[in-house]
Formats: structure tokens, C-alpha cells, sequence
């Protein structure tokens, strides 16, 4: 089972990528695991009709997607939405390559806030592609101070209930990605939605 962990922040290390990089390291219910960095690629935005909009580095990113069998969306808080990077990587996903596969929500925010974007994603991040937002989603508050690597009673009780929230998190989105394996056959006849 491959695992795609999204760092949707637009910004190279960021501190989303970090917890991307903490998400891989506990992924142990995948055999491949990759961390996907959308900074490092051009995702122009769509026009809405044409696959050549979706820009050279669409191939790309798509065959990853494809080879796939469960994502890790991580998106940073940007003035109370997810990163419009992340959302058009959403938009530019199809039910093919996408569809019917699990997906852990995770907010990154600098405050004590992160709840709109997973919002955001929940409302129309999946409608087209037909990814199966897990009902957990993680948000990390205050990210600078979360995550670092430090051992044991040197954390704080906060740091370890994220550590612990999100070691579930990954978990049961394994759990996911092998019980919806029979769905990918699934033909929607509403390719848009009903």
C-alpha cells in the first residue's frame, strides 16, 4: 500500500513540511511512502476545460497520485483558508486517478486557530475527484513549538496528544485504504455529483 503525503504550503521549508515528514515517519501501516512538495512544482491555475492549463508538471504529480492508495492532504492556515496550491492540485484531480481513495485532513496553523481550512477541504475539496475524506482530521496549532524531535517526559502534554492524534490518524486511514481497495471499480455514472 503507497501512502502520498501532500504539503500543500506553497513555501519551501515550511513548517507543514515538517509535519509532513513527522506524518511519513509514523506511516508504518504503508509499505512506500513519499512526501509530495508542491512548492517544488508549477500548478498553474486551470482554466477549467483544458488538460494543457493544468500545466508540464501535472504528469507528474498525477502519476503519483495514481500509483497511490491513500494521501495525506496537509494544508498551512493562510488568512483562515487552505493554500489555493493544494486546492488546485483538487481541482486539477480526477475520479480515474483519485477516486475512491481515503484521504487524513491535516490543518497547519502558526495560532491557536486551523479549523476553516479543514472546513474549506470538507465542503467541495473532493466533489469532482471523489477522494474519501476519513472522518479524522488533525489541526496543528501553534506548528513552531509541535512536532521537534525531543523524547519522551521532555514533551509537553500538548505535543504528545498532537504526536498521539495523529499516529491514529495515519492508522485508520490505512485501515481505509485497504477496505475501499474493491470501490476503485466503482464506474460513478455521476461524474459531477448528483
Amino acid at each position: 500500500m503507497k501512502l502520498s503525503i501532500i504539503n500543500g504550503s506553497q513555501r519551501r521549508g515550511s513548517q507543514s513540511g515538517r509535519v509532513a515528514e513527522f506524518i511519513k515517519a509514523q506511516s508504518h501501516s504503508f509499505s512506500d511512502v513519499e512526501v509530495i512538495e508542491l512548492a517544488e512544482y508549477a500548478l498553474p491555475f486551470w482554466d477549467g476545460d483544458s488538460r494543457e492549463s493544468k500545466g508540464e508538471d501535472w504528469a507528474i504529480i498525477e502519476a503519483k497520485l495514481s500509483a497511490s492508495d491513500a494521501y495525506a492532504l496537509i494544508t498551512p492556515e493562510w488568512s483562515g483558508m487552505a493554500t489555493p496550491m493544494l486546492k488546485q492540485l483538487l481541482m486539477n484531480a480526477s475520479v480515474p486517478v483519485t477516486g475512491h481513495k481515503p484521504a487524513l485532513l491535516v490543518s497547519v496553523s502558526s495560532g491557536g486557530n486551523g479549523v476553516y481550512p479543514l472546513s474549506e477541504l470538507m465542503i467541495s475539496g473532493n466533489k469532482n475527484n471523489k477522494m474519501v475524506f476519513i472522518p479524522a482530521n488533525v489541526i496543528v496549532r501553534n506548528v513552531e513549538d509541535m512536532l521537534h524531535p525531543v523524547e519522551g517526559s521532555a514533551l509537553s502534554s500538548r505535543d504528545s496528544a498532537i504526536r498521539a492524534r495523529l499516529i491514529e490518524s495515519v492508522s485508520l486511514l490505512g485501515r481505509y485504504a485497504e477496505l475501499l481497495l474493491p470501490m476503485r471499480s466503482y464506474q460513478d455514472p455521476y461524474g459531477f455529483g448528483m
